[in-house]
């Protein structure tokens, strides 16, 4: 087998197997796709993959070294995605053996993720003009941010259906097909309850969406990124704020107030919540303990 015919098939096992996002599929084929360039550089005929070599791969990691554009942090990225890929072929049987494990990862410097500290969550929420429909629901957003720990995507999907006020919950849908059950702070429910009846209006086009746009249509991340950036300004909060960095701020609350690694884990969506028996009735109060210990 051939090194491109590999990468079409590992791609493939990505996208039916392990349901990976495209965001995620695009950056292995980005790594993979750059490797294959490398080495066939120069009309150097196409390596089958008996031929790769360890020294393949580190003449590969010396150029992209030598490259300004590609800091340790995105080596340590493409170190990672040769093991998985070889890795993976190795177990398929397609190589005897994986020609990554010598590759050692760069030594990374410590970086505290960014998040908002109390005041300026604050002024955060005081930026939106609740009295207009767009502002209510930039507030609706930011709320919802902030008390849940929701990724971008995850926010951009939701739905109606999801916002559960009877079990105080909402379904989340994740990476990978994966669905998790996150308990609402009672903020949060307040604010969705009264955002679905006194502001949101039916639509038309995409009647399950619970945030949309100016046109009526399911807000896109464009969107909801202009929403926090309108709302970050107004502020006066003087450094970078994203989608992500409201994530950030929402585990550092968790933490600061005592949830354990392991709830914070969960609520994030790094493993999925069972919704199917007593325990997971219980499992999810005392996630949703750890949720209201957050000021609001």
């Amino acid at each position: 087998m051939k090194l491109s015919e590999a990468i079409d098939e590992f791609l493939r096992f990505l996208r039916v197997e392990r349901g990976l996002a495209e965001n995620t599929l695009k950056a292995y084929e980005s790594d993979l796709r750059r490797l294959q360039s490398h080495l066939h550089r120069d009309d150097r005929p196409e390596l089958k993959l008996h031929q790769i070599t360890p020294l393949h791969l580190k003449d590969h990691l010396a150029t992209l070294r030598d490259d300004e554009r590609f800091k340790p942090r995105s080596i340590s990225r493409v170190m990672s995605t040769m093991r998985v890929f070889f890795d993976h072929l190795v177990r398929e049987e397609f190589m005897p053996k994986s020609p990554a494990l010598s590759l050692h990862n760069p030594k990374l410097p410590k970086k505290l993720p960014l998040y908002l500290v109390d005041e300026e969550i604050a002024r955060l929420l005081l930026a939106p003009d609740r009295n207009n429909p767009e502002g209510y629901r930039d507030y609706a957003i930011l709320v919802t941010f902030l008390f849940t720990g929701m990724r971008l995507s995850e926010l951009v999907g939701l739905n109606v259906g999801d916002v559960d006020f009877s079990s105080n919950s909402i379904l989340i849908h994740g990476k990978g097909s994966k669905e998790r059950l996150v308990p609402m702070h009672s903020l949060v429910s307040r604010t969705l309850r009264a955002y679905l009846d006194e502001v949101r209006s039916p639509i038309d086009s995409d009647p399950q969406a619970l945030f949309y746009s100016r046109t009526k249509t399911r807000i896109t991340s464009r969107g909801v990124g202009y929403a926090v950036e309108r709302a970050v300004k107004a502020a006066g909060v003087n450094h970078r704020i994203t989608p992500h960095k409201l994530r950030h701020t929402f585990a550092t609350q968790l933490l600061h107030r005592g949830a354990s690694l392991l709830e914070i884990k969960e609520l994030l969506g790094h493993s999925q919540i069972a919704t199917t028996s007593i325990y997971t009735h219980t499992h999810v109060d005392r996630l949703r303990k750890a949720v209201e210990k957050i000021d609001s």
